[in-house]
């Protein structure tokens, strides 16, 4: 996970982010998003900043590049100002084995065997596509006091606190895309 500031600057960077950008926290802290991005995704990352500021939060795949010059496709999912100036950016790497990610066994059975219904995948595509619980609602027909009942059997079916942590559990589980 890390933490942007709203001039798209690193202020932290867990330990396991640092490990994928191969680099310290005092390497990463202070450089731009930009510097961490392959030339050519520049541009898309630019557009997907802006969605996410728009939306509050946006999810997909993404090419990383590291300072030593290597490159890492991850999923990732991105939620705006989790603090009034401070973005989350959440992302696992997308090619690697179930077995090295997920170390429940529970858990690594889910992604064979869904834990959740076709409506709670349903609802949660949705908030991983960026729409909050009023959009989703609205586009589901239902009230939002539905889909907050939804997110509650979402979470304790995969064992997480909140919105971002079911959607990147479950964008790691290939429940979702």
């Amino acid at each position: 996970m890390v933490l942007v500031d709203s001039d798209r600057r690193y202020v932290e960077v867990n330990t396991s982010a640092r490990l994928a950008f191969r680099a310290s926290l005092g390497e990463l802290r202070g450089r731009r998003t930009e510097d961490l991005t392959p030339a050519h995704e520049v541009e898309s990352t630019t557009q997907l900043w802006a969605r996410m500021l728009d939306t509050g939060c946006v999810a997909g795949t993404y090419e990383l590049a590291s300072l030593d010059g290597s490159r890492l496709e991850v999923s990732y999912f991105g939620v705006a100002n989790v603090l009034e100036g401070l973005h989350l950016g959440m992302f696992v790497p997308a090619a690697w084995p179930e077995d090295e990610l997920i170390d429940d066994p529970e858990l690594l059975g889910a992604r064979l065997s869904s834990p959740l219904t076709p409506r709670q995948l349903e609802v949660l595509q949705l908030a991983a596509d960026g729409r909050n619980a009023p959009a989703i609602a609205r586009e589901l027909w239902v009230s939002p006091v539905t889909v907050n009942t939804h997110f509650a059997n979402i979470y304790t079916k995969l064992g997480v606190r909140d919105w971002a942590s079911a959607v990147a559990r479950a964008l790691r589980l290939g429940l979702i895309s």
